[in-house]
């Protein structure tokens, strides 16, 4: 027995699924703005109505949106600093492209300079002095978090691991970033991305350990997981050292759960939320990674990130129209059910709109569309038109090929968006479970490990550079718990440098494997 949670921006959702893959149990809680009363609430509701006790649950799988949520409302981040270690120091500032609010929280950057002339020479010997001012300024500024970024650590990470262990020696408890387990090519893009990092550390230890408490209050003695952007699991010490990767769990597993709900392989994938809609391709029940520089909230990183298009509104979005132009004002319904129209609220949402233009489309017993009975349908048929545009240009991007996929609506508003509105686009679907996709997505997560490391030949043939990433990664899928059996390798991708002296090639490599519970 194992329990998927999904802990949305309006809404969490939890799910009993049994050993054999069989769905037991599904319940729903408002998400809470301490988000552990969502959680308990939910979890709770699953017990309430069945006769499973705790003890027999093997694993918690755990998706949320905590964390990009916490970019958009400007949360308080962990105090930084920041090591750039190098030949010489860069007149780049850094965190240029973050939000304000974000590069606040950036309080120091120092310099260190490196030895390492792809020579494996260690800054050991030379920077005790520079350490020791680095220390007192940690203590001086309440610094909470440090990213190391060395401009050689791709090929050579002994620089950044040295100075993080010395940094550890002294604080064992401030969180610590090494960019190159973030990235490998493009400095300003892992550098970035281990900024990130370090600035989520305070807000994913603070969760992990809410969720702790609120599991063993619970009676649980299972271990839990969180789920990457990738729709892969990650253990709590991984969640802890990497928040970063969490940031689009909820997404990728929503994505992957429409290939659950339907047994499609291939398909384009919708999840309609209150605030946002996703859409993505699942081939072979898999997102496809996008593993360029991504951007994420206007900051370009070197964070490998699943590939959808997100649309900014979702079912409680609070249309704003002027001069025949639709629009959306920046805050939204976070309980529909209270707050939108049709249940008796006060807030005209996208979802009043398709309900009354579509009033059969969704079925809640507190809906009474008589309550619409003042909104004006061209003002209605103008929100329901734009939104369909945005969305249909997102399928048009996605689809590949002139063949035709199917499409499958998952989240809590997706019913409202029937076969009529989608014209050309002939197999379109809502399944049974839609509103538990994000939950079943994590309940079924597999294992994976993904080795992105740049390589120095020294007289080694390519294929034993490709033999020594692919063991590499089968191993360490292997440690984190896969069954031997389901492992199996993703892809191998390869990248040389014709512009480097010397035979250097990037590799990038991903396996995964099904959990042993």
């Amino acid at each position: 027995m194992k329990i998927g949670i999904d802990i949305g921006g309006t809404t969490t959702h939890a799910v009993l699924v049994t050993s054999d893959g069989r769905i037991l149990q599904a319940s729903q809680h408002i998400t809470t703005p301490d988000l552990l009363t969502g959680v308990k609430g939910s979890v709770q509701a699953l017990f309430e109505r069945t006769s499973i006790c705790p003890a027999e649950v093997k694993g918690i799988f755990i998706g949320t949106t905590e964390l990009i949520n916490a970019i958009f409302e400007g949360r308080v981040m962990s105090r930084t600093a920041l090591i750039r270690i190098g030949t010489q120091p860069t007149k780049i500032e850094p965190a240029i492209t973050f939000p304000e609010t974000l590069r606040s929280s950036l309080k120091k950057v120092w310099f260190v300079k490196s030895s390492n002339h792809y020579n494996h020479a260690t800054l050991e010997p030379n920077i005790h002095g520079e350490l020791f001012s680095i220390f007192q300024q940690i203590e001086a500024h309440a610094i909470e978090a440090v990213s190391i970024v060395g401009t050689y650590s791709p090929m050579y990470e002994e620089e950044e691991l040295w100075v993080k262990k010395a940094i550890k020696k002294r604080f064992p408890n401030i969180a610590i970033t090494v960019s190159h387990r973030l990235g490998s090519i493009g400095y300003i893009e892992r550098e970035n991305a281990a900024i990130l990092n370090a600035l989520f550390s305070k807000l994913i230890r603070s969760l992990l350990a809410e969720l702790s408490s609120c599991f063993s209050g619970l009676a649980f003695t299972c271990p839990f997981w969180l789920t990457k952007s990738d729709g892969s699991l990650m253990t709590v010490q991984e969640a802890m050292d990497f928040p970063v990767l969490t940031i689009f769990s909820g997404v990728a597993n929503s994505l992957k759960g429409a290939a659950i709900l339907t047994s499609y392989k291939d398909l384009l994938a919708v999840d309609i939320g209150g605030s946002k809609i996703y859409a993505g391709r699942v081939r072979n029940e898999q997102l496809r990674e996008v593993n360029s520089s991504t951007n994420l909230a206007g900051i370009d990183t070197s964070l490998a990130m699943p590939e959808f298009i997100s649309l900014p509104f979702g079912g409680g979005s609070i249309p704003n129209i002027e001069d025949g132009q639709v629009r959306f004002l920046p805050h939204h319904s976070n309980d529909i059910a209270i707050e939108g129209l049709s249940w008796g609220g006060s807030s005209w949402t996208v979802s009043d709109c398709f309900l009354k233009l579509f009033p059969e489309a969704f079925y809640d017993e507190k809906i009474d569309t008589a309550r619409l009975a003042d909104l004006s349908n061209n003002d209605c048929e103008l929100v329901v038109s734009h939104v369909m545009g945005q969305l249909k240009l997102a399928l048009d991007q996605l689809q590949e090929s002139e063949e035709e996929l199917p499409i499958v609506l998952v989240g809590g508003g997706s019913p409202l968006f029937g076969q009529e509105l989608f014209g050309q686009y002939n197999q379109v679907m809502n399944p049974a479970g839609y509103p538990i996709s994000s939950a079943i997505g994590a309940c079924f997560a597999q294992v994976s490990e993904v080795v992105d490391k740049v390589y120095w030949l020294h007289n080694r043939s390519k294929e034993e550079i490709l033999d020594e990433a692919v063991a590499a990664c089968k191993k360490a899928v292997l440690k984190k718990g896969a069954s031997p059996e389901s492992i199996h390798i993703s892809y191998v991708e390869e990248y040389p440098f014709a512009y480097l002296r010397g035979e250097i090639l990037r590799v990038r490599t991903r396996a995964m494997g099904a959990l042993i519970l």
